[in-house]
């Protein structure tokens, strides 16, 4: 799959077993396995993925799936509220759910021997919730508080902000938790409608890894989810327009909180390795340009670091920082400073290869946690349409050079739009500083 269009269906390949014990299976109906067996844990981490976010939404229902997210816990037609929650408690386990811009996921860790019960569960509450209208309307409330509260958080709000303000008007630019307006206006038949159109194949997927084997989990996807009809994979791919964007929210804060970003990679990219070790080396930790020039050197902020985010056909790279008003118009020319010196010199051998040591390290550390492999998988699977060995994963960053960074960098800092996004006690004279 490369970076552009409609995503490849989620796998139909024959089972194979991988070097490492990944397996790569499809159920019955159609619905992808992947089951990482570890016979040395005592503990399955598995998930339920929806190949559908905030993206696939109207704008007039922005953040549905988020609500039917937090709805489904709310009572089945063998468990009410209160059940399902009695229940996750006793499992000892722990039993989430979340919405992203491209995809909602069902999760749960727990002993191995618990498996079969909490699958039950989690596959009882995605199709056979019975939202009740008392419940609607209170989770509907608790939603809004949901989105007070991110108001409240600066530095979780200017993110929040971002995607609107570089995406203006497209599907990505849509907030997942909807906003107050479109939150009021979902109606408990819209939730419904959601559930019926995407909780099904081709959009599903079943990802687990721990101690669990491939035929155990295969049989537990066929006996919950082997009878479900058929769906239509579809996606729409709206042209995306950006253009240098400066966007001001003042609000009486202590801090003046802002984001710088350009465009970035998506996730199939093959260059995603080169812009992980790139981010790490401008702002992905203590030794990074940006904090040792910012934080350590100058001492303009607490809080600096540079971000990625990556999407079926694009993806952002930018750099948030949270500094005193009167900070503001010099951290602003230090951090051009640092953009424009990532270009004049360059990562060298050692930078890179710090920053690749700590990939390495956390890569490798991640393996032996069920429920990072079993993430790691189903994105993998999503947006590659393969999950990764840990040999082919450990390649891949061992592959990264000094001079592959570096071109990257050259592409994505010199070309694209950027958007500049400012949130508290901003000036219409710092306003004016904040050009691109």
């Amino acid at each position: 799959m490369t970076g552009k269009g409609a995503p490849a269906a989620i796998g139909t390949a024959a089972a194979a077993v991988a070097a490492d014990g990944v397996i790569d299976s499809t159920a019955v109906n159609g619905i992808p396995v992947i089951c990482e067996t570890n016979s040395f844990f005592r503990s399955v981490s598995f998930g339920i993925w929806i190949n559908a976010g905030s993206r696939d939404e109207t704008a007039e229902k922005a953040g549905l799936f988020h609500f039917l997210e937090h709805l489904v816990f709310k009572g089945t037609l063998r468990r009410d509220a209160r059940s399902i929650n009695v229940e996750i408690d006793e499992l000892g386990g722990h039993v989430d759910a979340f919405t992203t811009r491209e995809y909602t996921c069902y999760s749960a860790h727990v002993l191995a021997e618990n498996l079969e019960q909490t699958f039950d569960l989690v596959a009882d509450i995605m199709l056979n919730s019975v939202f009740p209208d008392d419940e609607v309307e209170r989770e509907r409330h608790v939603i809004l508080e949901e989105i007070k509260m991110g108001e409240d958080s600066p530095a979780e709000n200017i993110f929040d902000q971002l995607y609107p303000t570089r995406w203006s008007g497209h599907p990505l630019g849509r907030l997942i938790t909807g906003t107050v307006g479109t939150v009021k206006s979902i109606t408990k038949k819209d939730l419904q409608d959601a559930r019926e159109r995407y909780y099904r194949p081709p959009f599903m997927l079943v990802t687990a890894s721990g101690g669990v084997e491939i035929g155990a989990l295969a049989q537990l996807v066929d006996k919950y989810f082997g009878g479900l009809p058929q769906g239509i994979a579809s996606r729409s791919f709206p042209e995306l327009v950006t253009k240098n964007t400066v966007n001001v929210i003042k609000r009486p804060l202590e801090q003046a909180h802002l984001i710088m970003a350009g465009p970035g990679l998506s996730m199939a990219d093959e260059r995603r390795n080169e812009l992980a070790i790139l981010n790490t080396v401008l702002g992905g930790g203590a030794s990074s340009r940006l904090f040792q020039k910012i934080r350590e050197e100058m001492g303009l902020a607490y809080s600096i670091h540079s971000f990625f985010d990556q999407f079926v056909e694009t993806g952002i790279f930018g750099v948030y920082v949270a500094c005193s008003p009167q900070f503001l118009e010099k951290m602003w020319t230090a951090l051009h400073g640092e953009l424009s010196r990532l270009l004049k010199e360059p990562p060298g051998e050692e930078e890179v290869a710090r920053a690749k040591k700590m990939h390495l390290r956390g890569l490798k550390m991640s393996f032996e946690s069920p429920s990072s492999r079993m993430y790691q998988m189903a994105s993998q699977k999503m947006y590659l349409n393969t999950a990764l060995t840990h040999e082919e994963m450990i390649s891949e960053i061992e592959d990264v050079t000094p001079e592959k960074v570096n071109g990257l960098a050259e592409g994505i800092l010199k070309d694209g739009a950027y958007t500049v996004l400012a949130l508290g006690p901003i000036s219409r004279w710092k306003k004016a500083k904040l050009r691109v």
